[in-house]
C-alpha cells in the first residue's frame, strides 16, 4: 500500500506531468493574443436615449482570472486523459522495450484499473471545464482529446504518428484563443460571466447589445492556425529526435515512426525540414498579429494591438533554440537527445510564453 504523497508521484510520473512544460506555455500564448487583438467591433441593436445605428468601434476582451483558471483545466485534464491512454494502450509494448520497462504499467507499481479510473477522470474535468466556458469551445471539445486518444494506435499503422502527436498539442494554443473570442450573441453580455467589472457595458448600451465576441469566426481567424502550426512542426520534429532511440526497436516489432522507415540521418533531415518551417509560421504569426487586416467597416486595428514590438524575440528565442537543439544530435551519436529532448524544448517553450506574455502585458 503506497503512502498518499508516493501515490501522487506515481501518478505524476505515470502521465509524466512535468512534460505539459511542452504544451502550456502555447495555450497560455494564444490566450494573451487573443486579448492582444480587438475583437473587431461593438454594434448595439439598440441604445436607449440615442435610437440605433451608434457608429462601431473596437473593443478588447476584458482579462479574467476564471477563464485562465478555466484554460489550465481544459488543458491539464486532456493531457492526463491522454497520456493515461497511451500508457495503457502502450503497455505491452513498453514491456517488451528495455527502455520503457520499468514505467509504472510494466513495472507494476500501478493497476490497470487505476489507470483506467485516472483517464476517466481526467476527461470529465476536461469535459466539464469546456462546457463551462462556452457552447462553442463544449462543441469542439471532442475534437483535441479525440486526436490525442489516437495517437498511440497511429504508430502501429503510419509512420506519420509523429504529426498526430504535433496536431494534438498545435490545437492548445487554437482552444485557447477560441476560448476567448468565441464569446458572443444578443442579450446580457456573456463576459459578465467572468469579469464583474465588465457591468458597466450592459448599464450603457442596455440589456440588448451584441457582445464583444466573434462566436464561431474566432474559428477561422487566421493567427491562431499559424501558432498551432507552428507548435505541430516543432513537436513534430522533436518527436522525432526523440524517437531515433527506438529506431531498431520499431523496425524488430513492425512498429511505424520515422527513423525506423528513413533511418537516423533521414529522419534528423526531415526533422530539421519540419523545424525550418516551423520556425517561419513562428515568425509568421507574430507578423499577422502586428499586422492585422483591417475590419470590414474600414477601420485599421493595428494601431490597437496590445503588443510592444520587441515580440519578436519570441520567435527568435525558438529559432536559436531548434538550431541548438539539432547540433546536439547526430545519426551516430543519441547520447545527448534527453538533453535535445526534455532541457532544450522546455527552456525554450517557456522562453517564448514569458517573452510574449511579457510582451502583452507592457505593451
Amino acid at each position: 500500500m503506497q503512502s498518499p504523497i508516493k501515490l501522487i508521484k506515481t501518478y505524476a510520473s505515470f502521465v509524466k506531468f512535468a512534460h505539459t512544460v511542452f504544451a502550456l506555455p502555447f495555450a497560455i500564448v494564444g490566450m494573451a493574443a487573443a486579448y492582444a487583438l480587438p475583437t473587431a467591433f461593438v454594434t448595439p441593436r439598440h441604445v436607449p436615449g440615442m435610437g440605433p445605428g451608434l457608429e462601431s468601434f473596437d473593443q478588447h476582451m476584458h482579462f479574467s482570472w476564471l477563464l485562465l483558471a478555466l484554460i489550465l483545466c481544459c488543458m491539464v485534464g486532456a493531457r492526463t486523459c491522454a497520456m493515461a491512454l497511451n500508457r495503457i494502450l502502450d503497455r505491452r509494448i513498453d514491456a517488451a522495450n528495455p527502455r520503457t520497462a520499468g514505467r509504472e504499467l510494466p513495472a507494476g507499481k500501478m493497476t490497470l484499473a487505476q489507470a483506467w479510473t485516472l483517464a476517466g477522470l481526467a476527461a470529465l474535468f476536461y469535459f466539464s471545464a469546456c462546457f463551462t466556458i462556452s457552447p462553442v469551445v463544449a462543441w469542439l471539445s471532442p475534437i483535441p482529446i479525440t486526436l490525442m486518444s489516437i495517437y498511440p494506435l497511429m504508430k502501429r499503422l503510419t509512420a506519420l504518428c509523429h504529426v498526430v502527436l504535433g496536431a494534438s498539442l498545435g490545437l492548445a494554443p487554437v482552444g485557447a484563443w477560441v476560448a476567448v473570442r468565441a464569446m458572443s450573441g444578443y442579450g446580457p453580455d456573456p463576459a459578465e460571466f467572468f469579469d464583474a467589472a465588465a457591468g458597466w457595458r450592459a448599464e450603457l448600451f442596455g440589456r440588448d447589445v451584441m457582445a464583444f465576441g466573434l462566436g464561431w469566426g474566432a474559428v477561422s481567424e487566421v493567427a491562431p492556425w499559424l501558432l498551432g502550426g507552428a507548435v505541430l512542426l516543432w513537436v513534430a520534429g522533436f518527436d522525432i529526435i526523440y524517437a531515433l532511440q527506438d529506431d531498431e526497436f520499431d523496425r524488430t516489432h513492425r512498429l511505424h515512426s520515422i527513423p525506423a522507415k528513413f533511418g537516423r540521418r533521414g529522419a534528423l533531415w526531415i526533422s530539421r525540414g519540419m523545424h525550418a518551417l516551423g520556425a517561419a509560421l513562428f515568425f509568421a504569426f507574430v507578423y499577422v498579429l502586428l499586422n492585422p487586416a483591417p475590419l470590414g467597416n474600414g477601420m485599421d486595428v493595428s494601431q490597437y494591438t496590445q503588443l510592444a514590438a520587441w515580440v519578436w524575440a519570441a520567435p527568435c528565442l525558438m529559432l536559436v533554440g531548434m538550431l541548438y537543439q539539432h547540433s546536439l544530435v547526430k545519426p551516430h551519436d543519441l547520447s545527448r537527445v534527453n538533453l535535445a529532448f526534455f532541457t532544450v524544448n522546455g527552456v525554450i517553450s517557456v522562453g517564448f510564453g514569458a517573452i510574449f506574455v511579457a510582451a502583452w502585458l507592457l505593451s
